[in-house]
C-alpha cells in the first residue's frame, strides 16, 4: 500500500484513509495554517499600501463608474476554468497585479483573512464526509477488473447535508448552513482548497485539498513486492483489498508516558492499534463502516448536542495525543491561537466525568493537555524548545490534579481542580497581554512550583489571584444573604402594615368597630411605631373626622 502525500496523483486504484492518515493530514493542515496567519500582517500592509495607489488613481482621473463595472466583470470571469472570485487571496492578487498597469489602475488586491479554530472543525468533518467519499469509491473499484483506475477524486460538499448530518436520528453538527458555506469560504480563500468550483447554492461544490495537506493511500492490486515467484512458471498472485487491521474496544487501564519510546515504535504501536488511547472517529474498519462519534465538529456547542452512551468518551479520547506528538506540536505552534471557551468543551468534561467511560488517569492526562494548550499563546511567537515544554508536562504532571499524598482523584474532584487551573492561567494570559513590558519564563521556568513570589514571575503566583478571586465571591454571596435578609424584613413591615390598612377599610364600611382597630394595633407587635402615629391621620382623611387612638 502506497502513501501518497506531497503530490496529487492523476489516477487512483483503491484509496484509503486510515487513522494514521487523518492525524498526518490534520497536523499538515495546522502547520500549514499556522504558516499562513504568520504572514498576514505583513501581506496586509502591503496590500494596504498598493490599494491606497488604486484608489488615488481612480480618484484623479474620476474613473470610479469604470473601476466598478472593471470589477465586477473580473470577479464573474474565469481563469483556468475557475470563476475569479473563487481563486484563492494569492492567486486573485497575483492575477490583479497581471491586469493591473501603471496606466490604468483599477482593482483592487483582496486582503487577506486569518484562519481561525472553528474552521479546523469543519476542516474535520470534511475530512470525515471524503473518507466516506473514498470508500464509496473503492467498493466500486473493486467490482471492476483489476487494472481499473479512476481520476483522482475532488471532494464533494453539501453544506445542507452537512448541517442536517444526523447519525442514528441524532444531530452532529451544531453549525448552519450559512456558517459551515463561510468556513468553506475562508477556507479555499487562504489556500486550503484547490481548484474549487461551486455549480448553485444548493448543489455540492468541488475542490481539491491542498496536495500539502491531505495524506492517503493506494493500495495497487498488482502489487508483488516480497512475493516469491518463479522465474520459469508464472503465477498469478490473488492480493486482495481488505483491511485486516485488528481494532479493539477495550479501554486502556492506565495513560503512560511515552517520552522513552522511539518515534518509529509509537507509529508501529499506533498502527497496530492494540494499546493506542488516540481512538479516532475515523477509522476504517474490515466492513468499511464509519466508527461513531459523540460529535464531528468540535466547534460551538449548543442543546442540540446528544451525546450517546461511551461515544463521548470515544471522541475526547481522540482528543488526547501521544505525550511526544503532543510536545511536538506545541513547539512548532499549533495551538498559538487555541481558545478552551471556542473549543466549548465545559459540557463535555462535565458529562463525562459523571457518566464517561474514560479512567480517571485518561482523563487526567486529558486535562493536562488541554491545561497546555490554553496557556499555549502566552508563548505565541517565541522561540520554546521541545525540552522546555516537555519539563513543563513533567512538573505539572507532578504538582496538579492530585490528592495530597500524590494519587490522582476521581474525575469529578478534577475536575472541579482544573475549573480553578483554567481561572489562574486566563488570568496570567489577560496579564501578559496586558502588561507589555513584563518578559515571560520559559515554559519549564514558568511552571515551577517554587516560584510563589510575585518577583520570580511563576505560575505558582497566581493561586494568590485565585485566593483574592475566591474571597470576593464569598463577599458577593454575604451580600447577597445580606439583602436577602433585608427585603425579607422590609416585606415583613409591608404585610403588617397592609393588614391595618384593611382593618381600617373594614371599620369605614362597618364590618368592624373602632375598639377592634385599637386592640389589633395594641397587641400586634410586627406593626412598627412610625406607622402606628400614621393611622389617625388615615381615620381622618377617609372619615373626615378626627380620632385619637389613645383617647
Amino acid at each position: 500500500m502506497q502513501v501518497i502525500s506531497k503530490y496529487r496523483p492523476s489516477h487512483i486504484c483503491c484509496p484509503y484513509f486510515l487513522s494514521e492518515d487523518k492525524i498526518e493530514t490534520m497536523q499538515r493542515y495546522r502547520i500549514f495554517v499556522n504558516d499562513f496567519n504568520a504572514k498576514i500582517p505583513k501581506l496586509n500592509k502591503e496590500i494596504k499600501l498598493y490599494n491606497e495607489r488604486v484608489r488615488e488613481f481612480i480618484n484623479e482621473n474620476k474613473l470610479q463608474t469604470h473601476a466598478f463595472t472593471t470589477a465586477s466583470n473580473f470577479s464573474k470571469q474565469k481563469t483556468n476554468g475557475i470563476v475569479n472570485k473563487f481563486l484563492s487571496t494569492k492567486d486573485y492578487n497575483t492575477l490583479v497585479e497581471k491586469l493591473n498597469t501603471d496606466t490604468m489602475l483599477l482593482l483592487y488586491k483582496e486582503k487577506y483573512l486569518p484562519v481561525r479554530h472553528p474552521q479546523e472543525a469543519t476542516f474535520e468533518l470534511i475530512l470525515w464526509f471524503y473518507s466516506q467519499q473514498l470508500i464509496k469509491l473503492r467498493k466500486q473499484l473493486q467490482r471492476l477488473s483489476d487494472n481499473a483506475k479512476v481520476a483522482f477524486p475532488k471532494v464533494h460538499t453539501n453544506s445542507y447535508e452537512m448541517a442536517n448530518f444526523t447519525k442514528e436520528g441524532i444531530p452532529r453538527v451544531l453549525h448552519c448552513q450559512n456558517t459551515i458555506r463561510n468556513h468553506i469560504k475562508r477556507l479555499y480563500k487562504a489556500g486550503v482548497f484547490e481548484q474549487y468550483q461551486v455549480r448553485g447554492r444548493k448543489k455540492p461544490v468541488n475542490y481539491f485539498i491542498n496536495e500539502a495537506i491531505f495524506v492517503f493511500r493506494d493500495k495497487q492490486k498488482t502489487d508483488t513486492d516480497n512475493q516469491q515467484v518463479n522465474q520459469y512458471k508464472t503465477q498469478n498472485l490473488s492480493v486482495y483489498s481488505v483491511d485486516t487491521r485488528t481494532v479493539t474496544k477495550k479501554r486502556i487501564k492506565k495513560v503512560g508516558n511515552v517520552d522513552n519510546h522511539s518515534q518509529e515504535a509509537e507509529v508501529v504501536s499506533f498502527a497496530d492499534e492494540k494499546i493506542s488511547k488516540n481512538k479516532n472517529s475515523y477509522k476504517i474498519t474490515t466492513k468499511d463502516e464509519a466508527l461513531e462519534t459523540s460529535n464531528q465538529n468540535a466547534g460551538k456547542l449548543g442543546g442540540r448536542e446528544i451525546f450517546p452512551k461511551n461515544k463521548l468518551s470515544e471522541y475526547l479520547r481522540s482528543q488526547t495525543l501521544y505525550r511526544s506528538e503532543f510536545l511536538q506540536a506545541l513547539t512548532e505552534h499549533h495551538y498559538d491561537t487555541y481558545s478552551f471557551s471556542a473549543a466549548q468543551m465545559n459540557r463535555r468534561l462535565d458529562t463525562e466525568a459523571i457518566t464517561g467511560a474514560l479512567s480517571k488517569e485518561e482523563f487526567r492526562e486529558l486535562l493536562l493537555q488541554l491545561f497546555l494548550k490554553m496557556a499555549a499563546p502566552i508563548w505565541k511567537g517565541k522561540e520554546v524548545y521541545y525540552g522546555s515544554w516537555h519539563n513543563a508536562l513533567v512538573q505539572l504532571d507532578d504538582e496538579v490534579l492530585r490528592n495530597p499524598n500524590g494519587s490522582i482523584p476521581r474525575k469529578e474532584t478534577q475536575l472541579y481542580m482544573f475549573g480553578f487551573l483554567v481561572y489562574r492561567i486566563n488570568r496570567a494570559k489577560r496579564f501578559f497581554k496586558r502588561k507589555k513590558q513584563y518578559q515571560i519564563h520559559f515554559p519549564c521556568i514558568y511552571f515551577d512550583a517554587t516560584r510563589k513570589r510575585a518577583s520570580e514571575g511563576g505560575f505558582a503566583y497566581t493561586i494568590e489571584w485565585l485566593k483574592n478571586y475566591q474571597k470576593y465571591q464569598d463577599m458577593r454571596v454575604t451580600r447577597k444573604q445580606q439583602n436577602a435578609t433585608k427585603a425579607g424584613t422590609r416585606r415583613r413591615v409591608m404585610t403588617a402594615e397592609e393588614k391595618v390598612r384593611a382593618k381600617v377599610k373594614q371599620y369605614i364600611k362597618g364590618e368592624f368597630t373602632l375598639p377592634q382597630v385599637y386592640h389589633y394595633i395594641e397587641h400586634n407587635k410586627g406593626i412598627p411605631n412610625y406607622f402606628v402615629s400614621e393611622v389617625p391621620r388615615i381615620l381622618n382623611i377617609l372619615t373626615h373626622k378626627e380620632f385619637d387612638l389613645y383617647d
